[in-house]
């Protein structure tokens, strides 16, 4: 249980009783006393039922009642006792005031306007009796009292300030449900890609499966039918041969353009494997050397980036070979907080020019599509370097 949170209850109450130690001191009659006591008992007894930490629970519509009550009854003492601490007791009530209204939607303006006469006829008119009223200017001292001017300052610059810390704290749960959504709409978007790749793996697997099997009924068809007449008629043997072997070429292009699809989406789900597939199918001889380090699980990245990643490092690796005429060849992928950094190397021949072929032009499109910076330019002491730069965020593919 915070302070702060009640700070106006514990306030309120020390000034009542406050103000009971002055009447009880005063020389009042005793039924007045008593009467005074005894709303100053029923406004600390209220205090408790309507501000007290301990009830949670009372419905906030009853405290406009208690705060007219309380103005009126306190304004009696107030009429008998003008130098009583109760108008530092009104003031903390308007803070308190101008808190549930802002609280209320919608806002509720008559509650302070009514307050104000209540406040303005047991208070401020007793205490300017003796202005000059047969003149304007008498009314004008009346309306502008250091009372009235107090009266309205304590509840506009409450309301203000209480006001704005409504709104930043609505601000601040709108950002928090906003992170929530977001956070979501990544992992729907993970999950939608997975989901994608995996449709489009069945889709290459039924194709394969339709292809074959289309395939092989065809060529057994032929080889039923060339077995029926190879003894008898050796002119249409050599054609049924002819047309199987078409059947068996066109089922090996077929096939082959399957398995690129079907190894592009493996190499999107496993990018480990796939970078060092592409390492040890270029280190197998000493003639050229592929250093590939990962300093993290590129595995979890979006298939996006894992897309680029590998396309990038084939086309840096084909080019560094056939133009460059490199021997070693230098792959490093870091994450650095939020941002992916792939830096490729090579010690070929020096870039005298860049010329924008359609591979560096493909790089420079897919960077651009993450939203990622690219550079490319020469290796020291010689060769060929490509820096990209990526934010991939907090979430990735686990």
């Amino acid at each position: 249980m915070k302070f702060k949170t009640h700070a106006g209850f514990y306030l309120r109450f020390l000034i009542l009783l406050i103000v009971i130690a002055e009447i009880s001191i005063r020389n009042f009659n005793p039924p007045t006393k008593i009467f005074y006591l005894s709303i100053l008992t029923f406004a600390i007894f209220s205090e408790f039922i309507f501000f007290s930490p301990f009830n949670r629970h009372l419905n906030e519509k009853y405290f406009e009642y208690f705060s007219y009550l309380n103005f009126i009854l306190l304004g009696l003492i107030q009429l008998a006792d003008p130098k009583t601490a109760l108008v530092v007791y009104y003031y903390f009530l308007i803070v308190t005031v101008a808190e549930y209204t802002v609280k209320q939607n919608p806002r509720p303006k008559h509650i302070i306007i009514l307050l104000f006469i209540i406040f303005f006829g047991f208070i401020t008119i007793p205490t300017s009796l003796n202005l000059n009223y047969s003149s304007w200017t008498g009314y004008v001292q009346l309306i502008l009292s250091p009372y009235t001017v107090q009266f309205w300052s304590t509840y506009l610059i409450s309301y203000l300030y209480l006001n704005l810390i409504e709104k930043n704290r609505a601000i601040d749960t709108l950002n928090k449900e906003l992170m929530t959504k977001v956070d979501q709409l990544q992992d729907y978007s993970s999950k939608i890609k997975e989901l994608t790749l995996i449709e489009e793996r069945q889709r290459i697997s039924q194709n394969l499966h339709d292809m074959l099997g289309h395939s092989l009924i065809g060529l057994r068809l032929h080889l039923d039918a060339l077995n029926q007449v190879i003894d008898k008629d050796p002119e249409k043997s050599h054609q049924i041969l002819d047309k199987s072997k078409e059947i068996i070429d066109h089922s090996l292009v077929e096939l082959r353009e399957t398995v690129n699809e079907l190894n592009e989406t493996k190499e999107l789900a496993d990018l480990t494997t796939a970078l060092q597939e592409l390492q040890s199918s270029i280190s197998v001889t000493d003639e050229v050397k592929v250093d590939l380090q990962m300093y993290f699980n590129v595995n979890n990245l979006d298939i996006s980036v894992k897309d680029l990643i590998y396309k990038t490092c084939q086309e840096f690796i084909t080019n560094s070979i056939k133009h460059g005429h490199s021997s070693l060849i230098t792959i490093k992928l870091r994450k650095i907080d939020d941002t992916l950094t792939l830096t490729l190397k090579n010690n070929g021949l020096d870039a005298q020019s860049i010329v924008a072929s359609n591979g560096i032009n493909g790089i420079k499109e897919r960077v651009k599509k993450l939203n990622g910076q690219v550079k490319f330019g020469t290796n020291k002491p010689s060769g060929f370097t490509t820096d990209i730069t990526i934010p991939i965020g907090e979430k990735t593919n686990d």
